[in-house]
């Protein structure tokens, strides 16, 4: 296959992503996951980037974070998430919405696990991070470890088979 067959596919994604869900630029980072994240949750993708990632039925909002879980390496295994830009001005990013959704991916095109974890104990684990910060602006990491004492399971993939 042509690098111009290729291209042409891709034209083809965008007018299907463009008509059916609005999102106006398929390869922005993160939506092809947020996108398979919400079709999972029975959520509607909402694509603008300054807005939470999704809303339900009822109109509240969910912000999702995305990970590839790293299996074939000595250290750092497992996953990790990050919020970009964080500073204490601007936390409504967390509380503007119900919960977070945390989307573990085997690959860029599979997803294995999602986490639900509560609002609370996101901004707890924010604010955390942000008093230690040394910066006007952090990244927030929320770890696996973190997740799996703080998130409730929602899906699994092994369970589909």
């Amino acid at each position: 296959m042509s690098s111009s067959e290729i291209m042409g596919k891709l034209i083809e994604v965008q007018q299907i992503a463009e008509k059916n869900f609005g999102i106006t630029n398929i390869l922005q980072p993160g939506i092809i996951k947020e996108l398979i994240m919400a079709e999972i949750l029975g959520h509607q993708l909402v694509p603008q980037k300054d807005l939470p990632d999704a809303k339900d039925i009822d109109g509240h909002f969910y912000e999702y974070l995305a990970s590839i879980r790293r299996v074939n390496t000595r250290n750092n295994r497992g996953c990790s998430f990050q919020m970009d830009r964080v500073t204490p001005n601007n936390l409504t990013r967390v509380t503007r919405n119900k919960a977070f959704y945390f989307g573990i991916f085997k690959t860029h095109l599979e997803i294995e696990q999602i986490w639900e974890v509560s609002i609370p104990d996101v901004l707890n684990e924010v604010k955390r991070q942000l008093e230690n910060c040394k910066n006007d602006i952090a990244h927030v990491n929320f770890l696996l470890k973190w997740l799996e004492n703080n998130g409730k399971l929602v899906y699994s993939s092994e369970e589909k088979n």
